[in-house]
């Protein structure tokens, strides 16, 4: 299925918000494509098979991405991690795209490693508050009961890769991973607060080790167990991190403002974002940020796709 993009103010999808902010923090374009495009407008979902994961299409638009000023001194953040998402800086998403709407299900993974035969042995788990590397736990077997909604973890970003590369040879489309700047600006849908739900991490938005639901601590909830985002997305912040593209940096110095990813430097390092069931509420942030290396397979760790919209 080819799908084009006619471009619609994100405005009229979530009535209120506008009126909510004299000027919203998302400057959102506007534009048509060719007449002959089929009609898909910002907030529209959509998927290319039926067991293919479900995409949202985004808007396009400006954002500041990092922390706040004051934010990591208000959020209680350790001094060795502070300043990794600083300086603030504006970025443009200008490209056309879609993300899934959930993170990467139990049940969709299933279909790539029975595509593939991919072998996936081994995961990092929390012992007794020790981690340690256990060689018969897996994505199928992460030390708790899982259906085939629940989101996949103990995967790693070079599982989350060739699983992009295989859904687009699939699909004849060009699935991948987020980059940071798009995951930031899914994330925000527009705010500026610390969360897009506002500063503090209140009750049962999310999971995590003190979020104030059912499975913080525990596992993660099944996907879309939380209210949905303005942007039509769910779990962004909490349940599982989530792999993106990018190389890590140790700040954002230098970084793209094109909201592509940013692909030299500490490449040994990959870049995960979100927080996850089992972390601080300090670290369920927009603008929280990690890093780990490519091969690790841990069980907090899953990931959310892209999709390109050709013209």
């Amino acid at each position: 299925m080819r799908i084009r993009l006619w471009l619609y103010t994100f405005v009229m999808m979530t009535v209120g918000w506008g009126a909510a902010l004299a000027e919203p923090p998302v400057q959102l374009a506007m534009g048509m494509l060719p007449q002959n495009s089929p009609l898909m407008v910002v907030g529209t979902v959509f998927r290319d098979c039926s067991d293919c994961p479900e995409m949202v299409v985004m808007p396009q638009g400006a954002y500041v991405m990092g922390a706040a000023p004051d934010e990591e001194d208000q959020e209680g953040v350790p001094a060795r991690v502070r300043g990794r998402a600083l300086p603030q800086h504006k970025v443009f998403i200008s490209d056309a795209f879609a993300v899934s709407r959930y993170e990467v299900t139990v049940g969709e993974f299933e279909r790539f490693v029975s595509a593939t035969g991919r072998q996936m042995d081994g995961c990092w788990l929390s012992v007794n508050g020790e981690w340690k590397l256990l060689e018969d736990r897996n994505w199928r077997l992460p030390g708790y009961g899982q259906t085939d909604r629940d989101p996949v973890v103990c995967v790693s970003w070079e599982d989350a890769k060739a699983y992009v590369d295989w859904l687009s040879g699939a699909m004849k489309q060009q699935y991948r991973l987020l980059s940071e700047a798009e995951w930031e600006f899914v994330a925000r849908t527009g705010t500026t607060t610390a969360r897009p739900w506002g500063a503090g991490i209140g009750r049962n938005f999310t999971s995590c080790a003190g979020c104030g639901s059912r499975w913080d601590s525990q596992r993660p909830a099944p996907t879309g167990s939380f209210s949905v985002n303005r942007f039509g997305l769910y779990d962004v912040l909490g349940n599982v991190a989530e792999w993106v593209d990018d190389c890590w940096h140790d700040n954002y110095r230098e970084a793209p403002r094109d909201g592509s990813s940013w692909t030299t430097g500490s490449c040994e390092f990959r870049v995960f974002r979100g927080g996850s069931w089992i972390d601080p509420p300090r670290t369920i942030r927009s603008a929280q940020r990690d890093r780990d290396t490519p091969q690790l397979r841990s069980v907090f760790l899953g990931f959310r796709i892209a999709r390109n919209i050709e013209p």
